[in-house]
């Protein structure tokens, strides 16, 4: 006879875990934050936990700023913070933000980064995959209400590129590698979810973005988010696009609790952008400014709708050559025509008096015949 434990339902497991603290992580910016629940009052404002958030953006916009922001204002509640960094690491400058914000009294700053800060450097993505998906016993830390997985796509782009451009030869390995990415990516985010649930915490995923051509519409070249597919759109709870103009930084919320606020190609499309600055000490500081969002190009761009055939054949691609006309007969730049026209009346009038006199000649040797 072995022993056994009871079974319990996985909603009653869920009911037994001891969910303390807030239920959302400020990120340290209160506009976004009531933009990430649609200013709902009855909602606390800030990342969800429970939720994976996704902030995308060019490099230097500002993306691990605001993730970092909301690490502090963890840290302000004496929560745990773990950090997994997945491109450039975290500097010893930034970790020194803490030394300018409002800790719990009694705590210094070293205190605080040693029983509630945890950094792991990832290497590879199937290291970041082992962490994710067979998270050893310690991970994440007990206490942990916040995750940050900061460069998501360095290390994607390397393990798993996109398929090349060119119309070179394409490898089996290379084939292979392109057709596995979504994949990934939806295995990936699945397990960032059940973590989150499971621990109760938020979980930030920073992005960078790519390039997209679309000249099928008519319209320039633009930048999207650098991750996409099905799975991982379903996964992702919110979104935050981060750019920045001449008059300063911007963040715009593009999907909240779920839903896009815009269609899924979020490309040149921002609601609401929220400016914000990077202070002295590297605090994040909410910025009032004014802003057109529309193109700085001096041109409009209109995209042209595409044309409908009424036969399934496609139209030929070749150049048609356009007829050049012609100059115009009548007309006479230099005069000859005047004269040539002179000399041919000239000619008739001698051969009709030539003939003239021909004839009377003829009549007069008939006249002396007879």
């Amino acid at each position: 006879m072995t022993d056994r434990l009871a079974t319990q339902s996985a909603a009653d497991a869920l009911g037994d875990l001891d969910y303390s603290g807030a239920s959302a992580i400020s990120s340290g910016i209160s506009y976004l934050d009531n933009s990430l629940t649609g200013n709902n009052p009855a909602a606390i404002p800030g990342f969800e936990r429970g939720k994976v958030a996704e902030i995308w953006g060019p490099a230097g916009a500002g993306k691990t700023a605001i993730a970092f922001q909301a690490a502090v204002e963890t840290l302000k509640a004496c929560d745990t913070v773990t950090w997994l960094d997945c491109s450039s690491l975290l500097t010893a400058p930034r970790l020194k933000v803490l030394e300018h914000a409002e800790l719990p009294e009694g705590k210094s700053t070293e205190r605080v980064l040693q029983e509630h800060f945890r950094h792991l450097a990832v290497s590879t993505f199937s290291h970041l995959l082992a962490v994710v998906l067979q998270p050893p016993a310690l991970f994440p830390p007990t206490g942990t209400t916040l995750m940050v997985v900061d460069g998501i796509e360095a290390l994607l782009n390397l393990d798993y590129p996109r398929m090349p451009y060119g119309g070179g030869n394409r490898t089996d390995q290379q084939k292979w590698q392109a057709g596995r990415r979504y994949a990934i990516l939806g295995t990936l985010v699945t397990a960032l979810s059940r973590l989150a649930v499971l621990h109760n915490m938020a979980v930030i995923v920073t992005t960078g973005c790519g390039s997209k051509m679309r000249a099928d519409d008519g319209m320039p070249a633009a930048i999207g988010p650098g991750l996409g597919g099905t799975e991982w759109e379903n996964g992702i709870w919110s979104r935050i696009v981060v750019f920045r103009d001449f008059t300063g930084r911007f963040a715009g919320v593009q999907k909240r609790q779920g839903r896009n606020l815009m269609p899924l190609d979020p490309t040149s499309d921002v609601r609401n952008a929220i400016g914000f600055e990077i202070g002295e000490h590297g605090l994040l500081q909410p910025k009032h400014t004014t802003v057109d969002l529309t193109s700085s190009s001096p041109m409009p761009v209109v995209a042209r709708p595409p044309k409908k055939s009424s036969s399934p054949v496609k139209p030929a691609r070749k150049r048609f050559y356009e007829e050049i006309a012609d100059s115009d007969e009548d007309a006479d730049e230099y005069g000859w025509g005047e004269a040539d026209d002179n000399a041919v009346a000239a000619d008739e009038l001698t051969i009709n008096a030539q003939t003239q006199k021909e004839a009377s000649e003829q009549r007069e040797g008939n006249g002396e015949a007879t």
